[in-house]
Protein backbone atom coordinates (compact mmCIF):
# COMPACT_ATOMS: atom_id res chain seq x y z
CA UNK A 1 0.00 0.00 0.00
CA UNK A 2 0.86 3.53 -1.30
CA UNK A 3 1.37 6.06 2.29
CA UNK A 4 -1.83 7.73 2.52
CA UNK A 5 -3.99 4.72 1.83
CA UNK A 6 -4.99 3.73 5.20
CA UNK A 7 -5.80 7.36 5.54
CA UNK A 8 -7.63 8.02 2.61
CA UNK A 9 -9.86 4.87 3.19
CA UNK A 10 -10.65 6.13 6.65
CA UNK A 11 -12.06 9.16 5.31
CA UNK A 12 -8.72 11.64 6.60
CA UNK A 13 -7.91 14.23 4.45
CA UNK A 14 -4.12 13.47 2.56
CA UNK A 15 -1.60 16.53 2.58
CA UNK A 16 -0.78 16.75 -1.37
CA UNK A 17 2.72 16.19 -2.25
CA UNK A 18 3.36 19.44 -3.68
CA UNK A 19 4.39 23.19 -2.84
CA UNK A 20 7.61 24.82 -2.34
CA UNK A 21 10.66 22.46 -2.19
CA UNK A 22 11.30 21.52 1.53
CA UNK A 23 8.44 22.54 3.22
CA UNK A 24 5.03 21.05 2.55
CA UNK A 25 6.17 18.52 -0.51
CA UNK A 26 8.70 16.98 2.36
CA UNK A 27 6.63 17.11 5.19
CA UNK A 28 3.75 15.57 3.01
CA UNK A 29 5.13 11.94 3.14
CA UNK A 30 5.29 11.61 6.74
CA UNK A 31 1.84 13.62 8.07
CA UNK A 32 0.16 11.02 5.60
CA UNK A 33 2.31 8.13 7.22
CA UNK A 34 0.96 9.55 10.53
CA UNK A 35 -2.39 9.31 9.42
CA UNK A 36 -2.33 6.07 7.89
CA UNK A 37 -0.87 5.34 11.35
CA UNK A 38 -4.24 7.06 13.53
CA UNK A 39 -6.43 5.30 10.46
CA UNK A 40 -4.76 1.70 11.45
CA UNK A 41 -5.38 2.17 15.18
CA UNK A 42 -8.71 3.41 15.06
CA UNK A 43 -9.53 0.14 13.12
CA UNK A 44 -8.67 -2.18 16.14
CA UNK A 45 -10.61 0.39 18.88
CA UNK A 46 -14.10 -1.90 19.50
CA UNK A 47 -17.16 0.74 18.79
CA UNK A 48 -18.68 -1.21 22.15
CA UNK A 49 -16.99 -2.17 24.75
CA UNK A 50 -18.07 -5.48 26.74
CA UNK A 51 -18.94 -4.76 30.29
CA UNK A 52 -15.82 -7.11 31.29
CA UNK A 53 -13.24 -4.27 29.68
CA UNK A 54 -15.16 -1.19 31.15
CA UNK A 55 -17.87 -0.50 29.00
CA UNK A 56 -21.68 -1.49 28.73
CA UNK A 57 -21.51 -3.73 26.11
CA UNK A 58 -24.58 -1.58 24.46
CA UNK A 59 -24.52 1.29 21.91
CA UNK A 60 -27.82 2.64 23.06
CA UNK A 61 -29.18 4.22 26.51
CA UNK A 62 -31.41 1.74 27.12
CA UNK A 63 -29.25 -1.04 26.47
CA UNK A 64 -26.71 0.53 28.70
CA UNK A 65 -29.27 -0.01 31.53
CA UNK A 66 -30.23 -3.25 31.19
CA UNK A 67 -26.20 -4.13 30.50
CA UNK A 68 -25.61 -2.27 33.89
CA UNK A 69 -27.95 -3.67 35.81
CA UNK A 70 -30.35 -0.55 36.38
CA UNK A 71 -34.01 -1.23 36.02
CA UNK A 72 -35.78 1.72 37.42
CA UNK A 73 -37.93 4.66 35.66
CA UNK A 74 -37.14 6.00 32.38
CA UNK A 75 -38.92 9.52 32.93
CA UNK A 76 -36.62 12.83 33.17
CA UNK A 77 -36.88 14.39 36.86
CA UNK A 78 -38.86 17.47 36.03
CA UNK A 79 -35.63 19.78 37.18
CA UNK A 80 -33.39 18.15 35.51
CA UNK A 81 -31.61 19.03 32.01
CA UNK A 82 -31.25 15.55 31.10
CA UNK A 83 -32.66 13.38 28.64
CA UNK A 84 -34.88 10.26 28.33
CA UNK A 85 -32.63 7.35 29.05
CA UNK A 86 -29.96 9.29 31.20
CA UNK A 87 -29.48 8.31 34.53
CA UNK A 88 -30.34 10.25 37.56
CA UNK A 89 -29.27 9.85 41.19
CA UNK A 90 -31.40 11.47 44.04
CA UNK A 91 -28.92 13.33 46.95
CA UNK A 92 -30.33 13.71 50.34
Amino acid sequence: MAIGDDAAAAGYPIVPNTGEEGKVRYGAREINRTRDFVAQVKALILATWPVNRGGTGATTKSGARTNLGFTSGTSVPSNSTGDNGDIFFKTT
